[in-house]
């Protein structure tokens, strides 16, 4: 089983992601009922008891609510793959609280190690092959200027990622309070 933890994003936060839909030719945009914030990611789980560790863990975690302030979207380039376009999300220190609590909790219940790459929250909402230069700056800029509205986050998820047809999709299997 193929778990991640994030914060599900909802609406109205959500339906003003998915506003950016269309907007950019090529795009295969992600599903708004997709949309995440992932906190930690953790791979393939196939021993139970270890599934439960990971529940518990989670469980046992206390932090206060934190409001996702959305800021202006991004491209990861991938080499020899599809770019992936995101909108970023303010590090607030009560978002910052969390994915380290999190953090803390996966690798001390699954036994994975320190994540290398620094966390930078964001939320996923396309995949395009690379435009041209002039266009992803045009575009980056454009939707840059009026990010969308931030919002409460009130709870976590542990996440199943499974394969879709065209794109994965993310059974959720557990939530958890925050506040």
């Amino acid at each position: 089983m193929r778990l991640f933890v994030a914060i599900e994003i909802v609406p109205p936060l959500r339906d003003a992601i998915a506003s950016l839909r269309g907007s950019l030719a090529g795009v295969r945009w992600t599903d708004p009922l997709s949309y995440h914030l992932t906190l930690r990611f953790i791979g393939d789980v196939r021993d139970r008891a270890r599934q439960e560790d990971i529940h518990h863990a989670l469980m046992a975690i206390r932090a206060p609510t934190c409001t996702l302030s959305p800021q202006g979207p991004g491209v990861f380039e991938q080499e020899g793959g599809l770019d992936r376009l995101w909108i970023g999300v303010a590090r607030s220190d009560p978002l910052m609280h969390l994915q380290r609590k999190v953090d803390t909790a996966i690798r001390r219940a699954a036994g994975l190690q320190v994540e290398r790459r620094r966390f930078l929250p964001h939320v996923t909402i396309g995949s395009v092959a690379r435009p041209p230069p002039p266009v992803m700056s045009a575009w980056l800029t454009q939707w840059g200027t009026v990010p969308p509205p931030p919002a409460d986050a009130t709870h976590f998820t542990l996440f199943r990622s499974l394969r879709g047809p065209d794109q994965p999709l993310y059974d959720p299997l557990a939530e958890y309070p925050l506040g």
